[in-house]
């Protein structure tokens, strides 16, 4: 969900909040009214008249009706304008199914596996493969990666073979650089927990849930033992590292985009800064790999990049098709190239294809993925997760990319000698991309 999605959802729910007021003030005024009738016929009758039987039933009739009528335009305003009476008779079917299994069947059921796996078929049926459903574990996992941000201690673990935990990487200014943990650490306890015969996965999961702000690592450092307080707290995860390469006496910029989580647009302007303090005169962006994020993160970025009305790309409904223009006066006006592969996908198609069509710039690699949609998101009450495509996007020329990926205007495949050995010199795709931009 991007952040134009998330304040058109609280704009909703302000509207909910208005509508729900004006019928409490509506209340009132008609309890208030219903009082000062009751008290101005008190006051006719007689002292020694008593209500009789009929008119004390007619009170207490009007009184439910009323309360009803109230309760029932309460709950249709909370539910978008659509009553939980008509859902619980379309429900009826599934609600007989469900109780007819847990009253019925002779063995052990657990009811969140059934209400789970039923979410997961009707979510399944819908028969589109980025709709789907995550339970909270999965969701929460998620969330941490496109947020970009999680409570923790900024640095990457890995068990080698011989069954050692040892710290294989560390964020710059995050809480274990801070506290002087090292890469090639290894990791002998986390508080009073062994290290010995536990995963990654147990000892990451004791850190990040841990109730304790201040976690003990023990570890070995050559030959010696080392305790180090760690004081656990917001980590920013890096998306975007940037350096300057050289060709035929050239600065070229290079900026590696990982995904598009929150912070990456913010993060992809410090790095541009960086690299344009040291006169660069292009630039390259990789995004091979990089299987999107958020819309509005890459839309930020290329805000950054393209001309005042240029157009990012178009969303395309049921009954419309709308371009999303540049709507700033901030652009670059170097030289671009974008590397991507059959891993570039969503955002980073959208971003590979606004440089192509609207920035005039080079896509240098091979044909991207070819995912052409936009999903929203809802997490439901128990922390689980509905992801449910909403519209189309098309390039800003009108291409639809879904299941046919963007084709580059240089197509290159990595050669034999990169797989071999890695390294800047062998990658031939990004000195292709150097060689068209020097």
């Amino acid at each position: 969900m991007n952040k134009e999605e998330i304040v058109k959802q609280k704009e909703k729910i302000k509207d909910i909040k208005d509508k729900l007021k004006n019928e409490k003030d509506k209340l009132k005024k008609l309890n208030k009214k219903n009082k000062s009738n009751k008290i101005l016929n008190m006051l006719k009758k007689d002292e020694n008249d008593t209500y009789k039987f009929k008119e004390v039933l007619v009170i207490m009739l009007f009184s439910l009706a009323l309360g009803f009528f109230t309760c029932f335009s309460i709950i249709t305003i909370f539910n978008g304008g659509k009553s939980y009476f008509t859902v619980s008779k379309d429900l009826n079917k599934f609600i007989d199914a469900y109780y007819t299994i847990i009253d019925n069947y002779y063995g052990d059921l657990d009811k969140e596996d059934l209400v789970n796996s039923a979410i997961e078929g009707m979510v399944g049926s819908v028969g589109d493969v980025y709709t789907n459903y995550s339970d909270s574990d999965t969701t929460t996992s998620f969330l941490e990666t496109v947020e970009g941000t999680y409570e923790g201690i900024g640095c990457t673990i890995a068990q080698k073979q011989t069954g050692e935990i040892v710290i294989i990487d560390m964020f710059d200014d995050g809480p274990s650089a801070k506290a002087g943990l090292m890469i090639d650490d290894i990791i002998l306890k986390v508080d009073d927990i062994d290290a010995e015969g536990k995963t990654t996965t147990e000892l990451s999961d004791y850190i990040k849930n841990s109730k304790n702000k201040n976690i003990t690592i023990t570890v070995l450092r050559g030959n010696e033992e080392k305790e180090i307080n760690v004081v656990r707290d917001k980590v920013e995860v890096p998306t975007v590292t940037s350096q300057v390469l050289e060709k035929n006496n050239k600065k070229i910029g290079y900026l590696n985009i990982s995904i598009f989580s929150s912070v990456t647009d913010k993060q992809f302007n410090t790095e541009l800064q960086k690299l344009q303090k040291e006169n660069i005169e292009g630039l390259i962006i990789d995004v091979r790999g990089n299987g999107g994020g958020y819309l509005s993160s890459v839309t930020n970025i290329l805000n950054r990049i393209l001309e005042k009305d240029k157009v990012i790309y178009q969303l395309k409904s049921k009954d419309k098709v709308e371009k999303k223009k540049d709507t700033t006066k901030e652009c670059l006006n170097i030289p671009i190239a974008v590397l991507t592969n059959t891993g570039s996908a969503s955002a980073s198609e959208i971003l590979a294809s606004a440089i192509k069509e609207s920035y005039g710039g080079y896509v240098v690699g091979t044909n991207t993925y070819g995912k052409g949609t936009v999903q929203q998101t809802m997490q439901l009450t128990d922390g689980s997760m509905i992801k449910y495509t909403v519209q189309n996007w098309l390039t800003p020329n009108g291409n639809w990319v879904n299941e046919v990926g963007l084709e580059p205007t240089d197509f290159v495949e990595l050669s034999d000698e990169y797989y071999n050995n890695p390294t800047i010199d062998n990658d031939n795709q990004l000195q292709t991309a150097l060689t068209l931009l020097s």
